[in-house]
Formats: C-alpha cells, sequence, structure tokens
C-alpha cells in the first residue's frame, strides 16, 4: 500500500515542481494531482497541457515519487454539452490524459448535481458513460465519489450518492471496467455513516481509491486523521477486511492550508508519520 497525498495545498504555495520535491523529501511514495484548481494554474489544462504533464512525469520520475490518482476539475454543470465542444468538458478530458501521462491509475470526477424533475442517477449514468472512450484510449479509470450537498433550509447535510448503495447501484449500471469508485470517508460521515460501516457495504470489486480525511461530522473538514473524530482502527481495519487493494491517499486540504507557508514541510512530515501509522494498522489487522 502506497501512501499518497493531494497536490493542492503544496503546489499552490510552491509551484508544482517544488511541491514535488517536498513531498517525496517528507517521505510520501505517491501524489493524487489536483486538477481542480484549473483558474489557478494555466499550465496543467492550457493549449501545452500534454507537454506539461511530460515534464512533470520526467521530475516525478526523476525523484522517485509516483502518481497514483488524480482529482479532475468540478466546474462543470447540468445543461452543459457533454462533449468537447465544451470548454468544461474538455477541461474533465485533458485532466484524464494528463492524469495518465503522469502515470495515474484512477482520476476522480465529480457527479453533477440535477434539478429536482431531473433523474439524478440516469443523468449522471449519462455523463460518466460519455468518458469511457476517453479512459479507453488513455487507459485511465474513471472513480465515482460518494458526496454530500448542504440542505441549507434545514441546516444539515444531505447526500449526493451518500450511501454506500446508491455508489454501488451507478457504478454498477454503468457496467464498465473503466468506472470504479472513491470512497471518501470524510463525507461518508456526513451523509449518515460511520466510515468504517460505509466501507463494508461497498463492492469490494469497484472500490479502487480513497479519499482519507478527519472531521468532527459537522463539516468537511478534510483534516489530518487523529485530529478530529473518525475512529482510524475501524476505518483501517475495515478497509482490510474488504480485501481493499488499493493505495492510502490524504487528502488533508484544511489541515496544510492551517500552516505557514515555512512550516508546510514539516506539516508534510507529520502526516507521513501518521499515514505509516494508519497503514501498520491495516497491515496488522
Amino acid at each position: 500500500m502506497q501512501l499518497s497525498v493531494e497536490l493542492y495545498s503544496v503546489a499552490k504555495c510552491f509551484g508544482d515542481h517544488k511541491a514535488i520535491d517536498l513531498i517525496r523529501q517528507a517521505g510520501f511514495d505517491a501524489v493524487d494531482f489536483s486538477y481542480y484548481y484549473e483558474k489557478e494554474c494555466e499550465e496543467i489544462l492550457g493549449e501545452n497541457y500534454k507537454e506539461y504533464a511530460r515534464e512533470l512525469r520526467a521530475h516525478l520520475d526523476e525523484v522517485g515519487l509516483s502518481c497514483n490518482q488524480a482529482h479532475a476539475p468540478f466546474t462543470f454543470k447540468y445543461g452543459m454539452s457533454r462533449d468537447t465542444s465544451d470548454p468544461k468538458y474538455l477541461n474533465i478530458v485533458r485532466a484524464l490524459e494528463s492524469a495518465a501521462i503522469l502515470g495515474a491509475e484512477n482520476i476522480v470526477v465529480h457527479s453533477i448535481t440535477v434539478p429536482e424533475d431531473v433523474d439524478f442517477e440516469e443523468y449522471n449514468i449519462a455523463y460518466y458513460s460519455s468518458f469511457i472512450p476517453y479512459c479507453e484510449a488513455f487507459n485511465i479509470h474513471v472513480a465515482v465519489e460518494n458526496l454530500f450537498a448542504k440542505d441549507a433550509k434545514r441546516n444539515r447535510f444531505v447526500g449526493k450518492l451518500g450511501t454506500p448503495e446508491e455508489l454501488n447501484s451507478i457504478v454498477k449500471k454503468i457496467n464498465s471496467p473503466w468506472i470504479v469508485a472513491c470512497v471518501d470517508v470524510g463525507h461518508a460521515s456526513l451523509t449518515g455513516y460511520e466510515p468504517e460501516d460505509f466501507i463494508s457495504r461497498v463492492d469490494p470489486d469497484i472500490l479502487k481509491c480513497l479519499h482519507i480525511q478527519d472531521n468532527d461530522y459537522l463539516g468537511d473538514c478534510h483534516m489530518l486523521p487523529y485530529l478530529a473524530d473518525l475512529n482510524w482502527h475501524a476505518i483501517m481495519t475495515s478497509l482490510k477486511k474488504s480485501g481493499y487493494k488499493g493505495d492510502l491517499t490524504l487528502e488533508i486540504v484544511k489541515y496544510l492550508q492551517r500552516f505557514p507557508q515555512e512550516l508546510i514541510p514539516d506539516a508534510l512530515k507529520f502526516a507521513v508519520v501518521i499515514g505509516k501509522h494508519l497503514i501498520s494498522i491495516y497491515e496488522n489487522a
């Protein structure tokens, strides 16, 4: 099991190349490449995106860091064209190709919120299915993530693929080896589940990647494990029992954003200590 961390918070301070160096120096095995900051970095999805991806891949190889997964932009909205004539859809396709060049096996693509009179699952099955030809061409899997939305009127979170059954259903109905599942343990806790229970109910055949973050059941905290309220021994034990064979990817954006720039290298090193401890629980379960 590789230990990975999302790139965004580090790259925002130091740029992609220096961020890769710092993540490797901290002791991580891999990186989750963040394409969702498309507005802040034209290079990653601009006209020369393939050349930039090859440049980054060479740097990854040089320092001995792999790219295990990625996260696509999430600015595509309901009603936009599900083809490359739409710039937002084009950015997702470019992210798929770029991530494949970097070596990622999976790239998370968020589902689309639809109006109340539109069938959510039907629309998103068509949406995810539209990426299958690109997955085949680039040799990369699209991962469907369990999400949430805020019901502001009732001051509560509601699910968007927020149950294991909904996540299983959409992936199974698409019925393609190129479409898999990603479980965000923090999101699971916001939609009414203990993450360990959520994991145990996701079909093990489709669960291929993770977003690991701690939270307080009240907000999407994206904190380092053990800094909030989730039961990490139970989560890692559940992963082992489920037969999960993928990597452990920390999505700890808000943890890293708490530190001044000069402390981020040390914050990353501490995150490695925690990540390796979690892996040891998994290995000994």
